[in-house]
């Protein structure tokens, strides 16, 4: 098995969710020592712009219309990493809440992902369906506050599940860590509460 971990935070060790998914990742390993955990840091990893080329070349084949080679390069880099994310058997997505919504960099990688052709289609009676198989794909996403259930103000995991879902990955899981607006001598107990409760969720992974 090959698990991507995809981390959404700027912030490195000082991230919480960052250092909850490594609880989890690590006891996931301790479980499944013959698995491979691929980290892709959306911070340190150049990704392509989503820019005239890479939309012109994206509607291109909907439109039946040409495409420079400027273009086709452009898609080809798309291609790559929607192909990267599908060689992962699991996925693991850490990421803060900003702004009641997930890290702009974060954003910009789903924007990469969700590609018509690529990861989501047309059936017969042209309703959109995902095109990716179906495969394990935990959250952990942390937020300064303690939204209820169905909150109006979450566009955090409402929207990540809806997304996913739309490229056919259902099997999602969430482990939300709230309320991080803390005094920072509360913050290593907060961290071992979470990360043990972290461990715990890894063995249903």
């Amino acid at each position: 098995m090959a698990v991507l971990h995809l981390v959404a935070s700027p912030k490195a060790q000082a991230s919480t969710a960052t250092r909850v998914a490594e609880a989890f990742l690590d006891a996931y390993v301790a479980l499944h020592p013959n698995n491979t955990i691929s980290t892709f840091d959306l911070w340190n990893t150049e990704l392509p712009p989503v820019d005239e080329d890479l939309v012109t070349a994206k509607l291109a084949p909907l439109l039946g219309e040409p495409t420079t080679a400027a273009q086709d390069e452009a898609w080809v880099e798309v291609v790559a990493l929607v192909d990267h994310f599908k060689s992962h058997d699991k996925i693991v997505i850490s990421a803060p809440m900003w702004n009641f919504s997930i890290p702009y960099r974060l954003k910009h990688y789903i924007d990469l992902l969700v590609q018509p052709g690529l990861s989501f289609g047309l059936d017969d009676s042209f309703e959109h369906i995902g095109l990716l198989e179906d495969r394990p794909v935990q959250l952990i996403i942390s937020r300064s506050s303690t939204f209820p259930v169905d909150s109006p103000d979450d566009f955090q995991l409402p929207y990540l599940r809806h997304v996913l879902g739309f490229i056919g990955l259902t099997d999602v899981r969430a482990l939300l860590v709230e309320g991080t607006t803390i005094p920072d001598d509360a913050r290593e107990e907060f961290l071992t509460r979470h990360c043990a409760r972290a461990r715990r969720e890894a063995s249903n992974f």
